[in-house]
């Protein structure tokens, strides 16, 4: 421990030698407290200030509440007097405390004696220095209450030593970086350092794997690598991790990152220590007390707890049955019986890669019937319609003949060898179909949800004729509507082994580059059945209509959410049986646009074979690894391909090891992925994200090629980052394009928004210059975004689609519960809005239609007064799920940008996080009859607005009025057209409606030819109804709903409509005289 250390005991001593004070200690703060006792450090109060600063006359006052006779109070429980003491060179001072109240509490630098307080009495403060308030608990909780009003009455927050992450007694409360503002309360929970500076050189901190589910790796079969996440209160020491063996304490291996290979350890347990420091590590070191740094004398600490870690040899079986399934994946299989034969391929997966394999095709009681190595057959042989079982055996050394025979059970098949039979058989319906076979109309064959507007549809014609489009629909459904939200007739011609391709009209360049039409048919979510239908009638669906699954549909290990799915190649036909039809799609990761724009159906033939990466772009930190993976399907023959690096600028050896290229061969009939782990070596020189592109080529065999290259991000982890106000990075030129791309830097500011990239890290961080993006796509850094929180992140700036954007490599947590920007009030959306929140003063829905309550989130357009803007609705928020809002209403949210061309100068967009973004709207209705009577009695409008505060109307005649339900007063016959201007209370917001009135010239009591009469006309509490003849009458209102019907005799008649809705009425009378036609009459209800 550095610095002085004085105890209470001490300072009580000295108190008693000296008396005397001095001029207030200026600038010295309470610069760290830990009063919960730990493990290894007691209590204690850190002070600092320029060094050398004498404290003579000043104490150190706890003081705590106490109860008594109803009341809280604040009472002094303990004081250190400070004369004779000052701050040593690095200007800190620790004093070390026992019994100190730890609950609540507050913790005064007073610059007063130690005399001027007694113990248990109340505490009178002249000057003080700086003061804290401790306590998990509000300044409005009446225990603290009376500590405040005592020690700091201005106070609006306490400090206490808790929160998630954190060790009370290890951890304490820190201002960092040192010093600071008096009074502030702005501390944060880290390591302890009493005595010394609070920005550490090292520390331990902790250690926790990234899969903890996942602690068991195999040691003998390649690369294990196992990631990291280490959390330290040192943001500027390196981490190193040793793997070590718990019974003897001996350091096994040292790997620099967070990142390790089990490789080569064999089999047993094994503890990784987290290594914190600020130099390089010595080699030669074998435990973790004789760690060694280059120079010597490093900073070193080791993390709190160690991570266990089991290794395991795992050897590969000789022999293993395995999953049969088709060729293409599926657990059954079809196939028409034509003159050209019944082919069906088949597939397995299997741990036994090296043994070989044979495919027994059987009947449905599973008696052989014949066998084949080929990893397909032509069921025509049997020269009929059936089904057939197939099953596979995995075996060494030879099959034994005499028990593979035509009619032998399948379970009695022997190998001279090890032999294992597949668990499940291939179910095979061969069908008699007509001559296109099993591709007889046009099928759905690819879907892309991507991000933001990367959508599109595929429709493919796999019958041999060309397609007349006309016939043929496309909708959308939303939310378990029965009714399209969104349709698009298809035109033209599609010719056979065609495709055409619908795409979102603001998706990126792969997408419309493909497209042979844009369509607001692409406006779907996750959730949202597709249909296809031709004359009305459905061919092929995803989803189910009329069903919500309040997320995205389910698609094998995917969804139709957040992934592009391709039909598989085997299905040649529609599916309107979604259990069915979403096993046929095979799944790649979001905005993959590889397979766009072609598509093969077999239709009954054996399918082509295709290889390929799994994703087209991978990331990975400095010293880690990622696994490349690389899927196949139909795998008809053995093929050889080839990885090599093709582009980047990544260094060969430096960068990653000098390894390729790489060669790998997918057996016929082997389903099995294949993947090796790209390593990303930490040369410790600071540098930018690099890249590197892997290619794959076929060195051998028949297939072609799906995915064909990966780009491999390698972000960095050992770059200087000097600190910017994030204005400072947001400068662009006249293209909307940024001028600080790959600069590496730190940004801090407050969170905003949420992480709508749950994979990775996604917010808003905003300063009070300007605002940006932050992105990481594999990494949220042990963080869990909350808006208001106070953060540092580190990376490099980018640009995605106009959006300025930090891609992160670190982030550091300071602290909760800071203001968010207050929004700031703008005509017009722009570069200076992005990343900001804005507020529009007045907005209009301009489709409440588009207002779908899709998950995970829906896109709506607005009327700003200047065009259309797009919102997004999340739903992360409580705005998701609403009815949308109707009228005018202010609009605040967050500022963003889809732009996915340059110049970047379109596509902006807002983000509101909740309710409170959105203003109550204010909707300007009412009501009047169709026809005044000129010189009747005085009708009025019935104004119906909601949330409005001031009216204005217009009546077409040139006269106006401000009331809320004026008279409708004309002189001259005509028809004239009514407007009222509705604005809410703060005068912010005004909605308008209009209406069309006729003024005729006719008596002033409302007469039919059979002598009906109301009066008066409007009514409010009776109204009068006369006939000349006996009439059945139905009253209704303006909804059509029936609120009154009755006989009614020749005569008067008073109706109460005192408990009537406002608004205007329809009379029909039925007169019991067949001469009589029946007539109608209108009146209002006005109150």
């Amino acid at each position: 421990m550095k610095g002085n250390l004085v105890s209470l005991s001490a300072a009580w001593l000295l108190a008693g030698l000296m008396g005397s004070t001095t001029a207030t200690a200026q600038n010295v703060v309470i610069n760290e407290l830990n009063l919960v006792v730990g493990p290894e450090t007691g209590q204690f109060v850190e002070l600092y200030g320029a060094p050398g600063t004498a404290l003579d006359g000043h104490a150190l006052v706890i003081v705590k509440s106490a109860f008594s006779s109803g009341d809280w109070s604040a009472q002094t429980q303990a004081v250190v007097d400070l004369n004779g003491l000052a701050l040593n060179a690095e200007g800190f001072l620790a004093l070390n405390g026992e019994g100190w109240q730890n609950s609540v509490a507050g913790v005064v630098l007073a610059a007063s004696p130690a005399s001027s307080f007694e113990l248990d009495q109340t505490p009178v403060f002249g000057d003080m220095v700086d003061a804290v308030l401790y306590g998990n608990t509000s300044v409005f909780n009446p225990q603290m209450t009376a500590i405040v009003e005592a020690v700091n009455p201005d106070a609006e927050a306490t400090v206490y030593e808790g929160g998630e992450g954190v060790s009370p007694g290890s951890d304490g409360l820190s201002r960092v970086p040192d010093g600071g503002e008096a009074f502030d309360q702005a501390f944060v929970m880290q390591a302890l350092s009493p005595g010394s500076s609070n920005v550490l050189p090292c520390e331990g901190g902790h250690l926790s794997l990234n899969n903890p589910a996942n602690a068991a790796f195999c040691t003998d079969i390649g690369p294990a690598i196992v990631g990291f996440t280490h959390q330290s209160d040192a943001a500027t020491a390196a981490t190193s991790l040793a793997i070590v063996d718990p019974e003897t304490g001996e350091v096994l291996e040292v790997f620099f990152g967070t990142a390790l290979n089990m490789e080569g350890l064999g089999d047993g347990t094994f503890e990784v220590h987290a290594i914190s420091h600020d130099a390089l590590l010595a080699p030669g070191w074998t435990s973790l007390d004789s760690i060694v740094t280059v120079p010597e004398g490093g900073c070193v600490s080791l993390s709190a707890e160690p991570v266990t870690l089991v290794g395991e040899t795992c050897e590969i079986p000789s022999c293993d049955g395995g999953t049969l399934l088709t060729a293409g994946g599926e657990a059954d299989a079809e196939a028409c019986l034509t003159e050209d034969g019944a082919l069906v391929p088949f597939g397995y997966y299997s741990d036994a890669v090296e043994g070989e394999y044979v495919f027994l095709i059987c009947t449905e009681a599973n008696e052989i019937l014949v066998t084949t190595d080929e990893p397909y057959y032509d069921f025509a042989a049997f020269g009929e319609a059936g089904d057939y079982h197939v099953w596979g055996l995995s075996y060494q050394d030879g099959l034994d003949s005499t028990t593979i025979a035509s009619g032998l059970s399948v379970f009695e098949a022997a190998a001279l060898g090890c032999d294992s039979l597949s668990s499940n058989p291939l179910p095979v319906t061969i069908l008699q179909c007509g001559s296109a076979g099993l591709c007889d109309d046009l099928i759905i064959s690819e879907y892309v949800e991507g991000t933001s507007n990367n959508k599109a549809l595929e429709i493919h014609n796999p019958t041999p004729f060309d397609v007349d489009l006309t016939p043929y629909v496309m909708e959308v459904y939303n939310n378990g509507s029965e009714t399209p939200i969104q349709s698009l007739n298809l035109e033209g011609v599609l010719v056979s082994g065609g495709v055409t391709v619908l795409g979102n009209p603001q998706a990126a360049a792969p997408i419309i580059n493909q497209s042979q039409a844009l369509s607001t048919v692409t406006w779907y979510n996750g959730n949202d059945p597709i249909v296809l239908r031709k004359n009305g009638e459905i061919i092929d669906m995803m989803g189910v209509i009329g069903e919500d699954p309040l997320g995205a549909w389910p698609v094998g290990e995917g969804a139709m959410a957040e992934y592009t799915l391709v039909r598989k190649p085997n299905i040649g036909e529609g599916s309107t049986n979604w259990n069915e039809g979403q096993t046929q799609w095979d799944v790649y990761p979001q905005d993959t646009f590889d397979f766009l724009g072609e598509h093969t159906a077999s239709c009954g033939g054996l399918g082509t074979m295709v290889v390929g990466f799994a994703a087209p772009e991978l990331y990975v930190a400095e010293g880690s690894a990622v696994a490349v993976e690389m899927l196949v399907g139909y795998p008809l023959e053995d093929v050889e391909v080839q990885v090599s690096v093709t582009g980047g600028d990544a260094e060969l050896g430096s960068d990653y090891p000098a390894v390729f290229p790489l060669n790998f061969t997918f057996e016929s009939g082997l389903l099995n992925s294949q993947s090796f782990n790209f390593v990303a070596i930490d040369e410790e020189d600071p540098e930018l994200q690099e890249d590197v592109e892997l290619t794959l080529t076929l060195l051998s065999g028949g297939a072609v090629l799906g995915i064909q290259t990966v780009v491999v991000h390698i972000l960095p982890s050992d770059l200087t980052y000097p600190v910017y106000d994030i204005d400072m990075v947001r400068g662009t030129n006249n293209q909307g394009v940024l001028d600080s791309i790959d600069t590496a830097c730190e940004l801090r500011g407050i969170v905003h928004g949420w992480n709508d990239y749950p994979q990775g890290l996604r917010f808003t961080l905003i300063d009070p210059t300007n605002g940006i993006n932050v992105f990481s796509a594999i990494n949220n850094f042990g963080y869990e975004v909350q808006e208001g929180d106070s953060v540092r992140v580190r990376g490099v700036v980018g640009q995605f689609a106009g959006l300025a954007t930090l891609y992160a490599d670190t982030l550091i947590y300071e602290g909760s519960g800071f203001d968010t920007q207050e929004p700031i009030l703008v005509q017009e959306m722009g570069e200076e809005t992005e990343s900001r929140v804005v507020k529009l003063k007045c907005v209009k829905l301009a489709d409440p239609a588009q207002w779908t309550n899709n998950f995970p989130y829906f896109d709506v357009m607005v009327d700003y007064g200047i065009g259309d803007l797009q919102i997004r609705i999340d739903g992360n928020t409580n705005i998701w799920g609403t009815e949308p809002p109707i009228g005018t209403f202010g609009l605040t949210g967050i500022g963003g940008q889809s732009d996915g061309n340059a110049p970047f100068l379109d596509g902006y967009t807002l983000l509101p996080r909740s309710l409170d973004d959105l203003t109550e709207p204010v909707l300007s209705l009412f009501t009047v009859p169709d026809v005044l009577v000129l010189g009747g009695d005085p009708v009025f409008a019935i104004n119906e607005s909601e949330n409005a505060d001031f009216f204005q109307w217009s009546f077409g005649n040139g006269t106006f009025s401000n009331e809320e339900d004026p008279e409708l007063t004309y002189t001259e016959p005509g028809t004239y057209n009514i407007f009222l201007t509705a604005t809410d209370e703060e005068s912010q917001c005004s909605d308008q409606s209009t209406a069309q009135i006729v003024v005729e010239e006719e008596d002033a009591v409302t007469e039919t030819s059979f002598g009906l009469d109301m009066f008066p006309n409007p009514a409010s509490d009776v109204l009068q109804v006369s006939c000349a003849t006996a009439a059945e009458m139905v009253i209704r209102d303006a909804t059509g709903r029936e609120v009154w019907r009755e006989r009614m005799a020749a005569g008067r008649r008073l109706l109460d409509v005192t408990s009537w809705a406002r608004g205007v009425y329809t009379m029909e009378v039925n007169p019991e005289s067949v001469q009589l036609a029946t007539q109608t009459a209108r009146f209002a209800i006005q109150h």
